[in-house]
């Protein structure tokens, strides 16, 4: 009788350890497919576009955070609320898309300041015509291609006729505001405000053509960069 109890106990005792096995196993399996240890991050329930404030986005309950695996969460992800107040959207940011760092720009920002003006560059800000900036398409992080006219410049070797020049064959736009070119037909005469990242001599040189002469820019294509043409005047265009 002794021995048959002894039996039962230890059946007992393996079939628990099986059970706690299996139980582990499965447990480890769940762990392993929802990519383990969960984090909370602050995504966006719409689309946003570059220069959105997003205490407005906050106040409208257009953000909420979401729980993902660890192995998910894009590098520089923000992961509280609080780390988007005061603060803007640097680029345009996808509904759904875990916010980073790298998409904000504000107060805690430090290289470049509000603008995130580049190093060895100075924000210039030039009010022009909508026509003058590709009837008002440029936008913010687009690169544009700036041209200066002048009339008659009288030198010692004499009069020389009026040309355009290359005056920056490549510059980054930090910001533009004021309105753009109505759409359904008639052009809007108010003048966009287009913020510049310039190195001081371009800067320099785009002054001079603003107060001396006419500027106009060009918007070049997503990654192509700007080319430097040579000076044209009337004479060569009538050759």
């Amino acid at each position: 009788m002794r021995s048959r109890g002894l039996i039962i106990a230890i059946a007992f005792v393996l079939a628990g350890t099986a059970t706690m096995v299996v139980y582990l196993y499965l447990l480890g399996v769940q762990r392993q497919s929802s990519g383990g240890e969960l984090i909370t991050v602050v995504v966006s329930e719409k689309d946003v576009t570059a220069g959105t404030d997003l205490d407005d986005l906050i106040a409208e309950g257009a953000v909420t955070t979401r729980s993902i695996p660890r192995s998910a969460l894009v590098e520089g992800a923000v992961t509280n609320l609080s780390g988007l107040k005061g603060r803007e959207s640097s680029a345009a940011i996808a509904a759904g898309e875990q916010i980073t760092t790298s998409r904000l720009r504000g107060s805690e920002q430090l290289p470049g300041g509000s603008l995130g003006i580049p190093t060895g560059h100075q924000a210039l800000t030039l009010p022009l015509e909508s026509p003058r900036i590709a009837g008002g398409s440029v936008q913010r992080s687009d690169h544009v291609t700036i041209y200066g006219t002048f009339s008659n410049i009288a030198s010692q070797q004499g009069s020389s006729p009026a040309s355009t020049v290359t005056l920056v064959a490549d510059v980054e736009v930090l910001r533009v505001s004021g309105p753009a070119e109505q759409t359904g037909g008639g052009s809007n005469s108010s003048n966009q405000w287009i913020t510049l990242a310039l190195k001081p001599r371009d800067a320099q040189a785009v002054v001079f053509a603003q107060e001396q002469g006419t500027v106009w820019m060009s918007l070049l294509p997503p990654n192509q960069r700007g080319v430097s043409t040579r000076p044209i005047n009337a004479i060569q265009l009538v050759r």
